[in-house]
């Protein structure tokens, strides 16, 4: 960042998974009023509705995704467990390729339709991992003093 040899762009958390979402879907840009009046507004496009300042932002141009699932089947349907449901699902259509690494690995139409988070057509390659470190969910107690 201080040589000049990496970018960063601040983005709102919500205009960030709508950015996502937007590049799903498929539309190019939308308005929000997410970061007016601030430096995340500037050099981009501002106009106002109904009384209210909206910025343009464009929606992700990504090459890659690299996401983690909870469970998928071959097929690249995927279920997502607990916080992984915020953003994996949009990022899954945000790139042109879509590299998903599952828990558990299951037979294409082994998993209840009901039940799926993202179909498959927006995974482009799907692999199971090993070796799963939850860290964070460790128990601590606190000895009675």
């Amino acid at each position: 960042m201080l040589s000049g040899e990496m970018e960063v762009e601040l983005i709102p958390q919500g205009t960030l998974a709508e950015r996502a979402r937007a590049a799903q879907a498929g539309f190019p840009a939308f308005y929000t009023p997410a970061g007016y009046g601030t430096e995340v507004a500037e050099g981009k496009e501002v106009r106002e509705f109904n009384g209210k300042m909206y910025v343009l932002e464009q929606a992700f141009d990504a090459d890659f995704a690299f996401i983690k699932a909870w469970k998928g089947d071959e097929a690249g349907n995927l279920i997502f467990k607990g916080t992984a449901r915020n953003f994996n699902p949009n990022m899954c259509g945000a790139a042109k390729i879509t590299v998903v690494e599952v828990e558990e690995l299951v037979s294409a139409g082994s998993l209840d339709p009901n039940q799926i988070h993202v179909p498959g057509i927006f995974v482009q390659r799907i692999f199971q991992g090993t070796d799963y470190e939850k860290r964070i969910e460790q128990r601590t107690v606190r000895s009675k003093s």
